[in-house]
């Protein structure tokens, strides 16, 4: 029998509260653990926390006090009773209740005063009442159709996200986290490493698949889901589409809060009008060469002097590694954030004189009446280009300047698009040529484009020690 009960429905703020425990294995753990919640909010958090020695009662019984001096007035309630530190070792290490599943809700409210306490009834009605509302909120349907779609169903969507660990739920305005306790395991490059050493060699080597690797693989790749309760939409496209994006906002948030880097793998989404499900796998593209051979990149000699380079000099694993990341980013946005950092870093290493800057045919670049200084991000970014004899006076300094403008766009209002609302005219007026002249060329983004290929010409050169020439 287990049964929790608290011996009074409020305490007022400073004075003890008892709880009172009856449990069959109560005396057999020394330690007493209860952590108290607050209440009707959408997502509960832990206000008090403590262990003690509880107080033996009678066969069964035992009780502790609950110190009100650090709990601001308000309604609270006993989420956890733990019994722990065990006397017996062959005994579980703990015991965990826990309200619904174990033992009746205890809900209980700090007051100034006896007068203003209510009933463990009342208590509970209003609690009630405000969980109803906040689960109406939280189930209330979103709405993305466009303005011409008529028909439309509602969509109950779940995001399946890896290589985050999570194990709290938490609940946004119209979604939510969901820990899973578990996580990917590793029979697919298991399967894939015996099928190698099967087919491609002589070792006749074979590994098996242990629980203790699966076990371990879980736990090395755990999965977290999004869930998405309510969408509307007469495609189911856009549903997928919009419930990515807002996982990819919480996973950007996440680095932060969990200093991880998730990655959503696989979508479903229910229909609830006919009641069909569709999975949507989200795979990361592969964005390299898709040609093979020495002509493509795999050459050992390149290679060779690549590997050299980065041992030689540090900075060159950073910028590889950058370079990396831009080519595994998604958003076109962000690339020109993260290649633009890229050639900023290379001619900031150069410590260039600020003498006046040249063009290709060794002239001064005016500005206006005044010669163009070797400073600043575009005029440095211009020469290690020139230097290295990567394009030409008119089209590097467009390009340059397009890239920065873009760049700024990004990196102070979020987004290419929103160009506009950058505050220098001439850095607003480049970026708006560059617009208007991708919007020439629809699916296709010369500027961006151009600045992956010289941000890895001048890599290439780096890597090889090549400081005045160009790398064919």
């Amino acid at each position: 029998m287990i049964e929790v009960e608290l011996t009074e429905s409020y305490v007022v703020k400073g004075n003890r509260l008892t709880i009172r425990v009856l449990h069959p294995e109560v005396f057999e753990y020394r330690q007493l653990q209860v952590e108290v919640f607050d209440v009707g909010v959408a997502n509960p958090s832990p206000r008090l926390g403590f262990g003690t020695t509880p107080t033996r009662l009678e066969d069964h019984a035992a009780q502790a006090e609950i110190d009100s001096r650090h709990l601001p007035l308000g309604t609270y309630e006993i989420r956890l009773i733990r019994l722990h530190d065990p006397i017996d070792s062959s005994l579980s290490p703990q015991v965990d209740l826990m309200p619904r599943k174990d033992f009746k809700r205890q809900l209980f409210e700090v007051v100034a005063s006896p007068e203003s306490q209510r009933t463990a009834s009342v208590l509970l009605a209003e609690v009630q009442q405000l969980e109803a509302e906040l689960e109406r909120k939280f189930l209330s349907p979103v709405d993305i159709r466009k303005p011409e779609s008529s028909n439309a169903s509602e969509y109950c969507v779940f995001v399946f996200v890896r290589d985050v660990l999570i194990g709290t739920a938490i609940r946004f305005r119209n979604f939510e986290l969901v820990p899973t306790q578990s996580g990917l395991d590793s029979r697919d490059p298991l399967d894939f490493v015996n099928w190698f050493l099967r087919e491609r060699t002589l070792t006749r080597l074979q590994f098996v698949y242990e629980d203790g690797l699966a076990e371990r693989s879980r736990q090395s790749n755990p999965v977290c889901v999004v869930h998405f309760p309510s969408i509307v939409s007469s495609s189911i496209e856009d549903v997928r589409d919009y419930c990515i994006e807002q996982t990819n906002k919480l996973l950007l948030v996440l680095s932060l809060s969990r200093d991880a880097g998730g990655t959503a793998f696989e979508v479903v989404a229910l229909d609830r009008r006919i009641g069909n499900a569709t999975k949507f796998s989200i795979s990361s593209p592969y964005v390299g060469n898709l040609l093979t051979g020495h002509l493509s990149g795999e050459s050992s000699e390149s290679l060779e002097e690549y590997l050299g380079g980065l041992s030689r000099d540090p900075i060159n694993g950073f910028l590889v590694g950058l370079y990396r990341e831009a080519r595994r980013d998604r958003s076109p946005d962000f690339q020109y954030v993260r290649f633009w950092q890229i050639l900023e870093t290379m001619a900031e290493s150069n410590n260039y004189d600020p003498s006046p800057l040249l063009d290709y045919e060794g002239n001064v670049l005016m500005d206006g009446n005044q010669p163009r200084q070797c400073r600043g991000s575009v005029n440095i970014v211009f020469r290690l280009l020139r230097d290295t004899g990567i394009g030409s006076t008119d089209e590097t300094w467009k390009k340059v300047n397009v890239w920065f403008a873009f760049r700024n766009a990004v990196a102070h209002h979020g987004s290419v698009a929103r160009y506009p609302e950058l505050s220098r005219a001439t850095v607003k007026a480049w970026a708006e040529l560059g617009h208007e002249e991708i919007a020439t060329t629809p699916g296709y983004d010369r500027f961006l484009w151009e600045l992956k290929e010289d941000a890895k010409l001048l890599l290439m050169r780096r890597l090889v020690g090549n400081q005045g020439g160009v790398i064919t």
